[in-house]
């Protein structure tokens, strides 16, 4: 007898699919709540602030706390024979207010004010370290409210006259700077950003930061003023030497040798 051959068995039928789950109105409100963000961003200040303290959600309402104000107010202002060439200092500073870490919290950055700002400026200026002004002029740049316009920086009336010379340059490079950087099609509201699809694409016009009134009518220093400071930090002239060969004409103006590559970063 020739053997018989039984067709091999297909694919067994799976179960029936059921009827698809349906999405309640329930199941999307709760979707919206977890994926909801607001402006200022507390569930990621909450997971950044758990890697840096002990107790995340203390800090956090320590942020939310407008005590004695919303903003916060200016630290005690170091004196410039203090903070000149003191890098240890001016990273002890950073480290205690934990700079790196809390600019780029939206709470925190909605409590701070341009004379903050400005005066953690001078503070990397004075002590000669320089990539730490490029980061901070970089902060004051994104800082793109209305407040944070260069000609609105309030007036500090520092009681020292040659602290109050070295804001006043500050300030007003700020603006030489913020203008040098719309110029190349850059925006300070990061979204509206100009692009150029080529070299020769003219860049649109755009209204220039001005510096403030208060800082152009502030003197140069008195060289007899920096008499007792060391002597290694003066020039032939009596000049504060804040960067060696500096140039920069805003500075010379107030009798402070410095260039400002630093506020110049894309």
């Amino acid at each position: 007898m020739k053997p018989q051959h039984r067709p091999r068995p297909g694919p067994r039928p799976g179960p029936r699919p059921g009827p698809r789950p349906q999405i309640t109105w329930w199941m999307r409100f709760r979707r919206f709540i977890y994926n909801y963000e607001s402006p200022l961003q507390l569930r990621g200040t909450l997971t950044r602030l758990t890697h840096r303290h002990e107790h995340p959600y203390w800090a956090l309402v320590r942020l939310l706390l407008p005590f004695p104000t919303w903003h916060f107010p200016l630290p005690e202002p170091v004196p410039v024979p203090t903070m000149l060439n003191n890098v240890p200092l001016l990273q002890a500073r950073k480290a205690a207010a934990d700079l790196t870490n809390m600019r780029s919290v939206p709470l925190w950055r909605s409590r701070d004010t341009p004379l903050r700002a400005l005066y953690r400026i001078y503070e990397a200026v004075v002590a000669r370290e320089f990539y730490a002004i490029g980061s901070e002029v970089e902060y004051f740049w994104y800082q793109s409210g209305r407040q944070w316009a260069v000609h609105r920086i309030p007036n500090p009336r520092d009681r020292d006259p040659v602290r109050y010379a070295i804001l006043a340059c500050v300030a007003e490079e700020l603006a030489q700077a913020f203008n040098w950087r719309m110029s190349l099609g850059m925006r300070r509201d990061k979204n509206k950003h100009i692009y150029r699809q080529t070299f020769e694409d003219s860049l649109p016009s755009f209204v220039p930061e001005i510096a403030p009134s208060w800082a152009t009518l502030v003197s140069p220093i008195d060289t007899e003023l920096l008499g007792e400071f060391p002597r290694d930090f003066l020039d032939r002239m009596g000049r504060l030497v804040l960067e060696e060969g500096g140039e920069n004409p805003i500075f010379a103006r107030r009798n402070v040798v410095m260039d400002t590559g630093h506020f110049y970063t894309i």
